[in-house]
């Protein structure tokens, strides 16, 4: 009896994995899973197309911009209609966003996808700062294939209640940034020239790239230098002749810069010297001060007009530039070649002064 009740439990699950198996599929027929290439379609539709209504924005178009083969854009549109993506027919030659919210696609909008967009749009604002950035592109691509339902929704990248304030913006040499980054991914050691004028044009330079770091507008790749025997910083715009090589190297456990920073908290700049700084502030940077961290060890101390504070750090110049941003309200105390640097800039500046 328990055999036979055994084997009925056995056609029991059997049915079930079944019947789970053609929901699926039904389900998958009647909302399939948007592909990358609808993603992508998506994305162009809703950000390019309304500012180049002279472009037909149609399979042929897709299959010429993304260098796939016609069958590869219609299985991507055809999800997009199953899904109330886009429109099942085309308007003036082009495919174009279905904004409307049919009863069909109202009923399958759930709270979690409203909670999603919201999330996104925000995500999106914070994003900005890293706009015209392959690793914005990137990620907005994801976005549309995780989330396609942001195509209804018009600007949602800048839609957010949480964003991030007007940056400067990136300026990156797309193929410098492809060939360091297929290096990154492999392992593999990088050989350029490097064209700053400090530097000697005629050198190559071979590196064991270790990240990419976005920073106040540039991008620098932060690699192990076989000439200097240091791990250094590379502006990417003033990198020439790129070539990944078949070498591979092993990556160091501490490659990240953050281990290099000396507990400094102020972007992408590394130094050899650990150092004890002391700044006094006074005015409203006094306040300030308190509310934001340049180091991980900062402490302060409080005046009747002024607050100490006392960290260590390796990022020496990056100390020094946003001490002199503060102006008249920043004091450096220690270490003396801090102070001596401090003193020189202002009375350069003074000189600067008199001469206008």
């Amino acid at each position: 009896m328990s055999k036979k009740l055994s084997e009925d439990e056995k056609e029991r699950r059997k049915i079930e994995r079944q019947l789970r198996s053609d929901e699926k599929a039904v389900q998958n027929e009647i909302k399939p899973p948007v592909d990358k290439y609808g993603a992508k379609i998506l994305r162009i539709l809703r950000e390019e197309a309304p500012a180049h209504p002279e472009i037909k924005y149609n399979s042929t178009y897709f299959e010429e911009r993304f260098n796939v083969a016609n069958i590869t854009i219609m299985r991507a549109t055809s999800k997009l209609r199953k899904n109330h993506l886009i429109k099942d027919k085309q308007v003036h030659g082009s495919y174009v966003i279905d904004e409307k919210f049919e009863d069909f696609y109202t009923q399958h909008y759930s709270e979690e996808i409203q909670k999603n967009l919201n999330l996104i749009a925000s995500l999106g604002g914070v994003l900005q700062q890293f706009k015209n950035t392959p690793l914005f592109e990137n990620v907005a691509d994801l976005i549309y294939l995780l989330q396609p339902e942001i195509a209804k929704n018009d600007d949602v990248f800048s839609s957010g209640r949480v964003i991030v304030s007007p940056q400067m913006e990136y300026s990156i040499d797309q193929r410098n940034w492809d060939r360091v980054y297929e290096a990154i991914q492999k392992n593999h050691k990088l050989r350029f020239r490097y064209t700053k004028p400090y530097t000697n044009n005629e050198a190559r330079r071979t590196v064991w790239p270790y990240q990419l770091i976005l920073d106040n507008g540039t991008v620098y790749l932060f690699a192990y230098s076989e000439y200097a025997d240091l791990v250094l910083l590379y502006d990417l715009n003033y990198m020439t002749e790129v070539v990944v090589m078949n070498e591979e190297f092993k990556l160091p456990k501490d490659f990240d810069i953050n281990n290099y920073s000396g507990g400094g908290r102020l972007g992408a700049f590394k130094g050899e010297k650990i150092e004890k700084f002391k700044i006094r502030f006074t005015g409203y940077a006094k306040d300030w001060i308190k509310e934001h961290k340049w180091a991980d060890d900062q402490t302060y101390k409080e005046e009747e007009d002024a607050t100490i504070v006392s960290f260590q750090s390796s990022q020496f110049e990056r100390v020094l530039e946003l001490l002199l941003s503060w102006g008249r309200q920043a004091e450096p105390l220690a270490p003396a070649r801090l102070v001596k640097r401090w003193k020189d800039e202002v009375l350069a500046m003074a000189e600067l002064v008199k001469k206008s």
